[in-house]
């Protein structure tokens, strides 16, 4: 019975991190709505997912939120708002400055905008956490 519980457990502790870049260290419950724009971020559909997030974003707790000023700046790159995008990768950084979710996109971000200087920096902070962000962000600058 114990080992059920303990997996039962470890099924609900995961259930907020099925998205990229969902890594913070410092969780803050998110609204309810938030993982309706996780699965619009998911579908590809950043316009949509980018007015949701916007929202949440007005609750004065979200804005110390790197998860969700992750995905937020994710949505608006792909959307091509890239200095805005920038801004929101930075701001999610400052709060957490090891977010690996933050880091491999703004390191895309700068391999999008030329910037590759600033990009592999970003993959270097990556290079000793074994994480498929380093993987994916060295892919990325490598393509």
């Amino acid at each position: 019975m114990k080992h059920f519980i303990a997996i039962i457990t470890l099924f609900l502790l995961t259930q907020n991190s099925f998205a990229a870049g969902n890594d913070s260290a410092n969780e803050v419950v998110k609204p309810s709505s938030y993982s309706k724009m996780l699965k619009l971020i998911k579908n590809e559909q950043y316009a949509e997912a980018v007015q949701g997030l916007e929202k949440i974003l007005e609750t004065k707790k979200y804005n110390k939120d790197a998860d969700i000023l992750n995905h937020y700046a994710f949505a608006l790159r792909k959307t091509n708002n890239l200095t805005k995008a920038e801004e929101f990768y930075q701001k999610a950084l400052s709060i957490e400055p090891t977010h690996r979710g933050a880091l491999e996109y703004i390191g895309e971000l700068y391999v999008d905008t030329k910037r590759m200087d600033l990009a592999n920096a970003t993959l270097k902070k990556l290079e000793n956490c074994r994480c498929e962000e380093y993987a994916e962000l060295k892919s990325y600058i490598n393509k």
